[in-house]
């Protein structure tokens, strides 16, 4: 009976894995089709132009909206390693390792794995243990999905539209699911058990911070890509914040390091191809500073931290 069960779930678990590599497997595919169908269209000299027109001030506003946005990633870091190993790592740490392993990871994709490597190589050093690192993991991923829902509520509240028909009920059923999770955080509740897995929770005062931070993240997140895109082509924020957010979530389920591909597939897709070299041209410079930018400080900042490490063992 017990080796009937392990088969069955042995051969179930190999058909969700499956599922899912067929999952990425068709999200590349349909992306790589896309951005060559695309971009076959195009004349470079045409793009290379598009960003010679994007106005100083624009890229200076999109920089500006990218250091909100990674210092709101960075504060996802911060609470949840306060959460689950409360006193024991110093806050410069907590900011180090937050701000580097989401730069990081944001460039290599697998956030589960990198995420997780990157955390443990950091925070050990401060004594922080292997599962405490998978329990920061988990509410990191936790506080991201709720910035998530938080500007999926905010747009279905505020362009109703979006929701094709349904009116604002949907933003309003995620409006009583917040305050139903709120209430939860709010009792004597202090660790989730799921399985044999168990991780502390944020206080409901915790959370509430952590949806406005991840409101704010988003938002600054779509307006780095926004100011780079010329004003009659993005048309308002509301309008373009579904585009990027579902551009997001094709680039998470790819798989692909930083959603390449996908996310810039799904981007050109949404509008028509007499304005795609502009739109191409503002993906290439959102890529440069949402992208490169963080990653070069953070594979500068690991380096100076794994040089010290090793001096100091040495010493």
């Amino acid at each position: 009976m017990v080796a009937d069960k392990q088969e069955t779930n042995g051969a179930k678990a190999i058909a969700l894995r499956a599922m899912k590599y067929l999952l990425t497997f068709a999200i590349v595919g349909g992306a790589a089709f896309l951005l060559h169908r695309y971009i076959g269209r195009m004349a470079w000299q045409d793009v290379r132009d598009a960003i010679d027109r994007i106005p100083r001030w624009h890229v200076a506003c999109s920089i500006l909206a990218m250091l909100v946005s990674w210092s709101c990633l960075t504060a996802y870091d911060v609470f949840a390693v306060e959460t689950v190993v409360p006193g024991k790592v110093p806050m410069r740490m907590k900011i180090f390792s937050g701000f580097t392993t989401h730069a990081i990871c944001n460039a290599l994709g697998f956030h589960a794995i990198t995420g997780t490597a990157l955390r443990y190589r950091l925070l050990s050093t401060q004594g922080v243990s292997a599962p405490d690192v998978a329990r920061v993991v988990g509410l990191v991923g936790f506080a991201v999905a709720l910035g998530f829902a938080g500007v999926t509520c905010l747009a279905l509240l505020l362009e109703p539209s979006i929701a094709h028909g349904w009116g604002r009920w949907p933003g309003v059923v995620l409006v009583v699911l917040f305050a139903l999770l709120l209430r939860w955080l709010a009792g004597k509740h202090d660790e989730l058990k799921i399985w044999k897995f168990s991780t502390p929770v944020p206080s409901a005062r915790s959370a509430t911070a952590q949806i406005a931070i991840g409101v704010v993240e988003m938002i600054a997140a779509i307006a780095t890509m926004y100011f780079l895109l010329p004003a009659d082509i993005a048309g308002s924020f509301l309008d373009f914040a579904p585009i990027y957010v579902g551009a997001i979530l094709a680039g998470i389920i790819s798989n692909t390091p930083g959603g390449i591909g996908a996310f810039e597939a799904l981007t050109l897709a949404a509008f028509p191809q007499e304005q795609r070299a502009q739109v191409l041209a503002a993906l290439l410079a959102y890529r440069v500073i949402y992208g490169f930018g963080p990653l070069i400080l953070a594979s500068v900042g690991f380096g100076a931290f794994e040089v010290h490490r090793r001096l100091r063992r040495r010493a």
